[in-house]
């Protein structure tokens, strides 16, 4: 069953829940709410895509947009875009307005986030204050644990990286010298959520089945329940989340599992406070560090809960598309694995400055990203009032503005071949002079967008792309694989999200050379 489907199923079975009159006043919300909208899409004057005429026109584009966004976002690209017009799309929740001009991203990019907010469009996007909380918006204090520990200690916590994850992946697989299939999804969901949880709660916590489920369960039902929450407009969203929105249960666990850590924690830096200099390198202490003072239990858990939301998934499917893209092309298996050596080899050791000199590995991670990103639209804003760009473009207060990202990056006046995965299409036009450290797979421009650029670019990209790393070479290290027709299952599409198979298996079996390996021996273990 699709994505779309699960939701729509999702939804009919909560309306058969309710009483006639509470149908009867949704329904006349519904009215009041497409009336609203109606208005609101004449008040932005720019052409539109998929819209058929007529006065439901718009609502037909907008639900359409929920399963066939790539089809239109790309029509509008090549019939605006790439002329340097803005463009409008319908969508269920709001009119968005889409930049594909180089000059106009960067303009809104640096446009004051008083006037174009990332914050507020990040929170409408997740219905956060029903999915997670309020408190998120008005104290994110976890954003600068992610920039100043993830990012800045990755040097330090590598070793538990590579131990958690080899460890994960042993354990959620049997795979023999004999062609073996493995559910990828299940398997990279595991991996990606004890790793992360390893930096985030630390051993054993980060193996505990139970605590683990629920964070994976989380993430899951807040990812659909704030696409569906958003989808409907503001003063009806707190009667749909009553449906769609399931915090309490995640967080009663994580406060359970997590919350005695917190406790002992503090206590222990309420009696040594300086003296204790051994402190634990995890995110429970970096919340406890960060956090203002007087800051409650809940408020902490609810830290933890939002960074596993924020990471489970999206790094769970990149490592799935890195995958599938290298199965269905077995060719750049053997050349990765040559480099994985040689670059080990050199630095005596896995170090971070021998997986960024990994230029091949660095390159199919950023092709696997531009080619199927995790999402289509990135660089959202938030219109806080109403603005005139400069190139005369008028949005009205409440309107998202964002950028193309997958309509850009398959652009073959952009990117020879855009369509096509070429793995080492980065690592041949780093040989370039001066195009050596300006492609890298974090390395943002207006012409590769997965992960933003500039001040709102996405925080823990370095911490994922390294995660990414290790896990890879270790596969291609170890394990030969495929998919046993050969061909690569198909990407879907869900509004702003590229979501790859979760339902596909590949063939794994032992590489006959991986224990002769170097780079495989000298691996770090705990």
């Amino acid at each position: 069953m699709s994505v779309e489907q699960i939701e729509i199923n999702g939804l009919v079975a909560a309306l058969l829940k309710l009483e006639p009159w509470q149908l009867a006043a949704l329904g006349g919300l519904g009215f009041i709410a497409y009336c609203v909208y109606y208005h609101q899409s004449r008040k932005i004057d720019l052409p539109s895509v998929g819209i058929e005429p007529g006065i439901f026109g718009p609502w037909k584009a907008a639900i359409n947009f929920v399963h066939n966004s790539d089809a239109l976002i790309k029509e509008g690209y090549y019939k605006y875009g790439k002329k340097g017009q803005a463009f409008k799309v319908a969508t269920p929740a709001r009119y968005m307005v889409l930049f594909s001009d180089p000059k106009m991203i960067k303009e809104l990019w640096q446009t004051d986030e008083s006037i174009m907010s990332f914050a507020k469009a990040g929170q409408e996007r997740i219905a956060s204050d029903y999915t997670l909380s309020r408190d998120l918006g008005a104290h994110p204090y976890h954003i600068e644990i992610i920039l100043k520990n993830l990012t800045n200690r990755l040097s330090s916590i590598l070793p538990e990286v590579f131990d958690e994850l080899i460890k994960s992946f042993e354990d959620n697989t049997s795979i023999t010298s004999a062609w073996t299939p493995v559910h990828n999804f299940s398997v990279m969901l595991k991996c990606i959520s004890r790793t992360t949880n390893r930096l985030f709660v630390g051993l054993p916590l980060c193996r505990n089945e139970d605590y683990l489920n629920h964070c994976i369960e989380f993430a899951t039902a807040a990812s659909r329940g704030g696409a569906t929450i958003d989808m409907f407009p503001f003063f009806m969203q707190p009667l749909v989340a009553k449906f769609f929105a399931n915090r309490d249960k995640a967080l009663a666990k994580v406060i359970a599992h997590v919350g005695p850590l917190f406790v002992e924690r503090q206590k222990k830096m309420k009696e040594l406070g300086e003296a204790w200099t051994d402190r634990p390198n995890d995110a429970v202490q970096w919340i406890l560090e960060a956090a203002p003072p007087g800051t409650n239990l809940k408020d902490m858990c609810l830290r933890i809960l939002f960074l596993n939301f924020a990471a489970i998934h999206t790094t769970s499917f990149s490592v799935l598309q890195v995958l599938y893209d290298l199965a269905a092309h077995p060719e750049y298996q053997e050349p990765l694995r040559q480099e994985i050596e040689a670059v080990v080899t050199q630095f005596g050791g896995w170090t971070k400055q021998a997986l960024t000199a990994m230029k091949k590995l660095d390159s199919v991670l950023r092709e696997s990203q531009r080619t199927s990103g995790v999402t289509i639209l990135t660089g959202m804003r938030k219109a806080m009032k109403n603005h005139t760009f400069s190139d005369g473009t008028r949005v009205p207060k409440g309107t998202w503005v964002l950028a193309p990202t997958l309509a850009i990056h398959g652009d073959k006046d952009i990117y020879e071949d855009g369509l096509k995965w070429e793995g080492f299409r980065f690592s041949k036009m780093r040989e370039q002079p001066g195009q050596e450290a300006k492609l890298q797979m974090v390395s943002g421009s207006t012409e590769y967008l997965a992960f933003g650029t500039g001040k709102h670019a996405c925080p823990g990209r370095f911490f994922a792309a390294n995660e990414l790393k290790v896990l890879v070479a270790y596969i291609v290290l170890n394990y030969e694989f495929k998919f046993e027709d050969g061909k690569r299952p198909e990407n879907k599409y869900y509004a702003y999200s590229c979501v790859p198979d979760l339902k596909a298996e590949m063939m794994y079996r032992e590489r006959g050379d991986r224990h002769q390996s170097f780079a495989n021996n000298c691996l770090p273990r705990d």
